[in-house]
């Protein structure tokens, strides 16, 4: 059903997912009519996928560029090549980075079934960790603990896992290792700590990430009642733009729209009220606007006389987290067996004496041991990603050495591997998460997702109140949007330990 340009309850700025899920729940629990505008030719923002893709070059970057701020820096043959060869029209893999989903109890899984949908996940069932030249299970972090090591690493969790979300927050601008150091005197309880919060965060700084954050998450995930050390994490079956289709549907029963290549130039405000939008095509009015931009990139669309200054401070130390992802193709997996996560605490030639600021963590799994559709049979599709901040991405040489350590590695202990490869590209990705979880950046320093001096102007996603990154982070803003926009409390549509 396609209503007038006059005839919404709420428009929607960008169908990434914090705007599509916060649409979703209006739609479906309040009845309203939302449009969503999108200014790219296809929905999904950072979780866009490429299923079965056989366009041309320019619009692979330009798909890379845009929905994903990422560029390629590496292939094998080159992109020019696979593309003209049509080779990803086999295959299906994802252009972001999207952070760990908890499996089918995630806070993604109970809002889709809060609103009436179910998704199928398919949940990776390990982790191994490498060390001393060979894969290990997670437990190898533990592997030359005293007794009193173990009291303490217990006493350390516990403390953790009772914490309520309040007391958590007290830590949200403390870095982990100081908060570490107050707790144990046991180093290697520490290190693991650390260790568990740079894979969760993406950082290979303990010293840049909040400790309050890290708490946070292991609660969660404890919570769930999943475990790392049995791999816990998981995707949806064919692709994160299920996602997008999946909200897009429940958008559409209730009367909405989504329409692409309608880029959106300016929010109307009258009398400090949001009126409505401007596109190229027009004047779009409606009562209330959510802007689903992240806030860096917000003050496009939204004239500054409406930026408090505390606003424009706050945006300015906001830094996104980037970092090198890429896909592999394998004539078959490297273990056929293993469908889990694989971390390396140290990528070869990626440590401090490097230029870095701590060791480079890289990570991979291969997808298609746990879900078929994605490649042709027997194939094996190895998603990987090493986290860093923007002034490393933008440095080449460290670029250079990040996918240099990636292939030393995996010739050096995947005997025959250059045999086994069909192609791989790398990207340098401006934007894995829209604010790193720094002390400092989070918390009660994440702007509100109701503007404090505009009338019925929201922001939603993971650049806004709320805590956890990524998917799951844009999860959490999207409720809290939501919630804000109707005075209702939606966080209910999840489990108390995730609001």
């Amino acid at each position: 059903m396609n209503a007038s340009n006059n005839d919404f309850d709420a428009i929607v700025i960008g169908s990434g997912i914090g705007g599509l899920v916060t649409g979703g729940i209006l739609a479906e629990k309040e009845g309203w009519k939302v449009l969503v505008l999108e200014k790219e030719d296809v929905i999904g923002g950072k979780i866009y996928t490429f299923e079965h893709f056989d366009g041309d070059e320019k619009t692979f970057r330009k798909i890379l560029r845009k929905n994903h701020l990422s560029t390629i820096v590496d292939s094998k043959p080159e992109i020019s090549e696979l593309i003209e060869r049509k080779v990803f029209s086999n295959y299906i893999f994802e252009g972001g980075w999207h952070s760990y989903i908890n499996a089918d109890r995630s806070r993604l899984s109970f809002v889709a079934s809060g609103l009436g949908k179910e998704m199928k996940v398919h949940g990776s069932k390990g982790f191994r960790l490498f060390a001393d030249g060979k894969w290990n299970s997670f437990r190898y972090l533990m592997r030359n603990w005293t007794q009193e090591d173990f009291e303490e690493g217990k006493k350390v969790s516990r403390e953790m896992n009772l914490m309520s979300k309040e007391e958590a927050g007290e830590y949200d601008h403390i870095d982990l290792r100081s908060y570490l150091k107050s707790r144990t005197n046991s180093e290697n309880v520490r290190n693991f700590h650390e260790w568990l919060a740079g894979y969760e965060t993406g950082h290979d700084d303990p010293k840049l990430i909040s400790a309050g954050e890290h708490i946070k998450t292991v609660s969660m995930i404890h919570c769930a009642g999943n475990d790392l050390e049995d791999g816990s994490g998981g995707q949806p079956e064919g692709g994160f733009n299920v996602i997008s289709r999946l909200f897009k549907e429940i958008i559409e029963e209730n009367g909405g729209e989504i329409r692409t290549g309608a880029a959106v130039e300016k929010i109307i405000v009258e009398n400090y009220k949001a009126t409505g939008v401007q596109t190229s095509n027009g004047v779009i009015n409606a009562p209330r606007v959510i802007c689903n931009i992240p806030m860096q990139r917000a003050q496009k669309v939204l004239e500054d006389e409406y930026w408090p200054k505390e606003f424009k401070l706050q945006i300015e130390k906001n830094k996104p987290l980037s970092g090198i992802l890429g896909w592999i193709n394998t004539k078959k997996p490297v273990d056929p067996d293993f469908k889990g996560i694989y971390i390396m605490p140290k990528l070869p030639g990626c440590s401090p004496e490097d230029g870095f600021s701590g060791d480079v963590l890289f990570g991979f799994e291969d997808v298609a041991t746990y879900d078929s559709t994605r490649t042709p049979e027997g194939e094996g599709l190895m998603t990987v990603w090493a986290g860093l901040l923007p002034d490393q991405l933008h440095n080449p040489e460290l670029v250079q050495k990040i996918t240099k350590g990636i292939f030393t590695f995996y010739n050096e202990y995947y005997p025959g591997f250059e045999e086994n490869l069909n192609w791989y590209f790398l990207t340098a990705c401006d934007e894995l998460y829209s604010i790193t979880v720094t002390p400092g950046m989070i918390g009660d320093k994440r702007l509100p997702v109701k503007h404090p001096l505009v009338k019925d102007l929201f922001f939603t996603g993971d650049s806004v109140t709320q805590w956890s990154f990524g998917v799951s982070g844009a999860i959490g803003g999207a409720v809290n949007c939501a919630s804000a926009a109707t005075g209702k409390d939606y966080s209910t549509l999840m489990p108390f330990y995730m609001r």
